[in-house]
């Protein structure tokens, strides 16, 4: 079975969510996934065609937000809407202390789960926020085991991202 594949972006005046991405990047392709990053070299404010590129050939899109969400972010969330036509596979992780950053329509568009590293224990945000809000529904015995692995690879992966976002977070 194939491993999942994941877009991971970050707000390009964010060093804090550059560097978790470039971890989380790091520590999924190390362990097997397929990681892509957007192309920020032709442009911060403008989704490029590499970047449409690296998100059309993603399973998953994947932010830490712990800012306001620049313009090239919120393009990116928007294409991979029209890509992937499913928000459960679109996931935006919220600083609960920073606040729900993105407004209007674009919130229809992903789940969205919020995260407050000061009260949040690590166990209750993985079992009730996170896998609660990204469960596929299986319709077959085949569909069901590769949903599954799939489901089991991006919670891990997103476990591990998360202990980097609560480490991070200690030094805010």
């Amino acid at each position: 079975m194939k491993t999942p594949t994941i877009f991971i972006s970050y707000n390009p005046s964010s060093d804090f969510e550059q560097t978790l991405a470039v971890r989380l990047h790091t520590t999924g392709a190390v362990n097997g996934f397929r990681m892509f990053l957007p192309d920020r070299y032709n442009s911060e404010t403008i989704i490029d065609n590499e970047t449409k590129s690296r998100i059309a050939q993603s399973d998953w899109f994947v932010v830490f937000s712990t800012e306001n969400l620049s313009s090239i972010v919120k393009q990116e969330i928007q294409y991979a809407w029209n890509v992937l036509k499913d928000k459960s596979k679109i996931v935006v992780i919220y600083n609960f202390i920073k606040g729900k950053n993105i407004k209007g329509n674009l919130t229809n568009n992903f789940t969205d789960i919020y995260i407050d590293p000061y009260y949040d224990d690590f166990d209750k945000i993985i079992s009730k926020k996170i896998m609660n809000r990204i469960y596929l529904t299986e319709k077959t015995e085949k569909e069901d085991k590769y949903k599954r692995q799939q489901r089991n690879a991006i919670l891990a992966l997103l476990g591990i991202g998360l202990g980097l976002f609560l480490l991070g977070s200690q030094n805010e």
